[in-house]
């Protein structure tokens, strides 16, 4: 299991290297090691922006799945579902790519927002 914590643009920089490496280590295929890199990045960047405190980052492999756990000091969740925002919007396209690549994206407070991605598609 990996487990990081995120405290600004650096240490968010350092997990997602340590993130490729725990996956690559794992023989995962380049594809599914990108898009938990994208997911991981959006979602604790998300954290470090909009909740007060640091993030912190659990990652597995389970059953077929790269599943990654995204926490923070403060309680931060989002939206059930997220629509890819307009052509000319600057914003709001991170949370439609992460739905895009993951075959499931949830909430809870004991489990933080927790994404399922599946290696083999």
């Amino acid at each position: 299991m990996l487990q990081l914590e995120v405290k600004d643009n650096a240490t968010l920089k350092e997990a997602l290297e340590a993130l490729c490496a725990f996956l690559t280590a794992r023989d995962i295929p380049s594809e599914r090691i990108f898009d938990s890199k994208l997911v991981a990045c959006e979602l604790l960047g998300n954290v470090l922006r909009h909740a007060d405190g640091n993030a912190r980052l659990k990652g597995e492999i389970k059953d077929g799945f790269i599943e990654l756990k995204v926490f923070s000091d403060v309680i931060f969740h989002l939206p059930e579902t997220r629509l890819c925002a307009d052509v000319f919007s600057e914003h709001g396209r991170g949370l439609f790519l992460v739905d895009s690549v993951c075959e499931k994206r949830v909430f809870a407070e004991q489990d933080g927002i927790r994404v399922l991605i599946e290696i083999c598609r």
